[in-house]
C-alpha cells in the first residue's frame, strides 16, 4: 500500500519528493499553506494561543531534568524496549507531543535505524527539540486531533500526552489512520483516578485513566490491544506518600507541576535503580496490576 501525508485542512494527499512539509508547501486542492515559526513548520498555528492542555513555559524547566531524572531515563528505556520487542522491523516512527525531544534523542541513540518524526502543539517545545536533535529528525507543529498522514508510520507513540487532551478518542482514531496496516501504537498515560492530586491540576491533566479505560478506547478506535501493564509499580507507595504530602502543602501554596522531579542526586540514583529493575522485569514478561502509569501496545489490523 502506498503511504502518504495529507493536507491538514482538506485531507487531500500530499506527496513529497524529499523532506515532508517544505517551507513553501501549499495544498493544490484547498490552497492551505504551511506557515513558519522560527524556522519550524506550523500546520495548526491557529490553535496555539487557544490551547489549554499544557503550559509551554514548563519546557525550559523540563529540559533540565529529562536526561538524568530517574523517571524520564527509565521510561525512555522501556519505550525503546517495547519497540524492539513488538515492532522489530519498524522504520518510520512518529512521536505525538514530543515536547523538548528527550524520547526522540533516546531512540536515536538506541534505535539508530528508525526514521524519526516529532510533532508538538507548541513551537516552544520544538525549538528545544531542534537544538537537541539537529538535522535528520523531522519536527512539525500540529494538532494531534488531526494528524496529516494516512498509512504512513510503522509505530506511533504518545507518552503522557493524551491525558492533556479533552478529545482523547479523536487522537486515538487519528493514530489508527496514520499507522500502516500492521503498524503499532505505544501509549502511556497516568492511571488510577484515586491518585489525582495537585500535581495533576498543575500539569493541566484532563483525567487519570481508570482500569481498562485506555484499552477500551483503543479498541473503539479500531486498534487491537497486544499488551498492557502498569508502570512505576515498585515506587507506587512512595508516589502515594508524595501525593498526600502535596495535597497538604497545596492548602498553603500553589503546586509546582515539576516539583517531583527536583530531587537530590543521591535519591535520584536510588530511585533510578529501582525503576531500572522494574523496566527489566517488564520487558522480560512481568505485568504489573498497579502503578502510577499505564503502558499499552496496540496494533492496526
Amino acid at each position: 500500500m502506498e503511504v502518504m501525508w495529507c493536507c491538514p485542512n482538506c485531507r487531500r494527499e500530499a506527496v513529497f519528493p524529499d523532506q515532508p512539509w517544505p517551507s513553501d508547501w501549499a495544498c493544490t486542492a484547498c490552497r492551505f499553506r504551511a506557515t513558519q515559526c522560527e524556522g519550524l513548520v506550523c500546520l495548526a498555528p491557529e490553535i496555539i494561543e487557544a490551547a489549554s492542555g499544557y503550559d509551554p513555559k514548563l519546557f525550559g524547566e523540563l529540559v533540565r531534568f529529562e536526561e538524568s531524572n530517574f523517571w524520564f531515563v527509565n521510561r525512555a528505556h522501556l519505550i525503546a524496549g517495547l519497540i524492539r520487542k513488538n515492532f522489530p522491523t519498524a522504520r518510520n516512527f512518529l512521536e505525538i507531543g514530543c515536547g523538548t525531544g528527550s524520547v526522540l534523542l533516546a531512540l536515536r541513540k538506541s534505535l539508530p535505524k528508525l526514521n524519526l518524526t516529532g510533532s508538538e502543539l507548541y513551537p516552544r517545545g520544538l525549538l528545544f527539540a531542534r537544538r537537541r536533535l539537529g538535522d535528520g529528525v523531522t519536527l512539525v507543529q500540529m494538532d494531534a486531533r488531526f494528524i496529516p498522514a494516512r498509512s504512513e508510520f510503522d509505530v506511533i507513540g504518545a507518552f503522557d500526552v493524551v491525558e492533556h487532551i479533552r478529545e482523547d478518542e479523536d487522537v486515538l482514531a487519528e493514530i489508527h489512520t496514520a499507522l500502516k496496516p500492521g503498524g503499532g501504537a505505544i501509549i502511556s498515560v497516568p492511571q488510577h483516578p484515586w491518585l489525582w492530586s495537585p500535581a495533576d491540576d498543575a500539569a493541566l491533566h484532563q483525567r487519570r485513566y481508570g482500569r481498562g479505560e485506555l484499552e477500551a478506547k483503543l479498541r473503539r478506535a479500531g486498534l487491537r490491544v497486544l499488551w498492557s501493564s502498569s508502570f512505576n509499580a515498585l515506587l507506587l507507595p512512595l508516589m502515594m506518600a508524595s501525593r498526600t504530602i502535596m495535597k497538604l502543602r497545596a492548602r498553603r501554596s500553589k503546586p509546582d507541576a515539576l516539583a517531583e522531579f527536583n530531587i537530590a542526586p543521591s535519591l535520584n540514583r536510588v530511585l533510578s535503580a529501582v525503576l531500572r529493575l522494574e523496566v527489566g522485569l517488564t520487558l522480560a514478561g512481568m505485568r504489573w496490576p498497579f502503578g502510577g502509569s499505564r503502558f499499552v501496545v496496540a496494533q492496526r489490523p
